[in-house]
């Protein structure tokens, strides 16, 4: 039997996804009839069906394979005709478009977020909860080294870097250094074996589990490459919106909010928000994942 943790503030259950900030993202996009617009995080259709509702032509992305299927079927239920969902990585999203016709659009969203399918799908890895799981991470499990590979293969140092950058952690020297000792009696293979490591660290129960959220999080931008993915998908889209189109950016990671932040600023945008849009209460009140969400949005002159 798998050793499940009850995550803080959640039930540790299964839920159907819910889009974040959907009638912000709506008013952002500035959605206009027959215009095209670029989902480019598609998930599970939530945000694209949105738009397709007000009688945009909408193209989905997504480099989940799954997100790809129940994008396809949400957007199916609507009635609507003028969408394509498409399997790709955000960092090709010039290439891609280009290729399903949607080379000059009107609107371009993404949204950084990891879907509740992925975090309560146990053998993705995605979350702590399931000890048994593979530690795997991988948004397309086709593509790239799962994280235990990657623990495994790389120095303390390096191990250190990723905890410390990308978790921001500030135990992330000790955690590299009890990682780097465990791997060496044992390879770290499943979730268990790295929360079994923090466990050893970190004595109180909110800490513990507001660090394993964090190193989760660094190994999975690690896996997937995400922020170099960003600059190259927020470079892609700058090329793909015609003058006055519009993008739309929700983060739930204070550096990829700077990243964003800083390509906004460039010369070649209009800002809307000087800071980030933020949930609401009501909506952090019925949908948890929603806390940590923030939204940019700009206007290419």
């Amino acid at each position: 039997m798998a050793r499940v943790f009850r995550e803080v503030g959640g039930s540790g259950m299964s839920d159907k996804h819910i889009s974040v900030m959907r009638e912000e993202v709506v008013e952002g996009l500035d959605v206009q009839r027959g215009a095209k617009y670029i989902d480019a995080t598609v998930g599970s259709g939530g945000h694209a069906v949105e738009i397709a509702k007000l009688g945009a032509i909408v193209l989905g992305i997504d480099t989940d394979p799954t997100a790809v299927t129940l994008a396809r079927l949400e957007l199916t239920k609507t009635g609507v005709k003028d969408w394509k969902i498409v399997q790709g990585n955000f960092r090709d999203i010039e290439a891609i478009a280009k290729r399903e016709g949607f080379e000059r659009v009107r609107g371009i969203l993404f949204d950084l977020g990891v879907s509740s399918m992925q975090l309560d799908t146990p053998d993705r890895g995605f979350s702590y909860r399931f000890t048994d799981a593979p530690l795997d991470l991988r948004m397309n499990q086709s593509e790239g080294e799962p994280a235990a590979q990657l623990v495994n293969r790389i120095s303390e140092d390096e191990l250190y870097d990723i905890f410390s950058t990308y978790g921001e952690e500030e135990l992330a020297r000790v955690i590299a250094h009890a990682l780097y000792r465990a791997r060496s009696v044992k390879k770290i293979e499943t979730v268990g074996d790295v929360v079994e490591v923090i466990e050893n660290i970190t004595k109180d129960r909110n800490e513990r589990y507001a660090t394993l959220s964090r190193i989760f999080q660094a190994l999975r931008i690690a896996v997937n490459d995400e922020l170099q993915s960003l600059r190259q998908g927020l470079a892609g889209a700058k090329h793909l919106l015609i003058p006055g189109g519009r993008l739309v950016v929700i983060s739930f990671h204070s550096l990829e909010d700077r990243t964003v932040k800083r390509f906004m600023r460039e010369g070649e945008w209009e800002v809307i928000t000087k800071h980030p849009m933020l949930p609401t209460i009501d909506e952090t009140g019925t949908n948890r994942r929603a806390r940590s969400a923030k939204t940019r949005i700009a206007i290419r002159k």
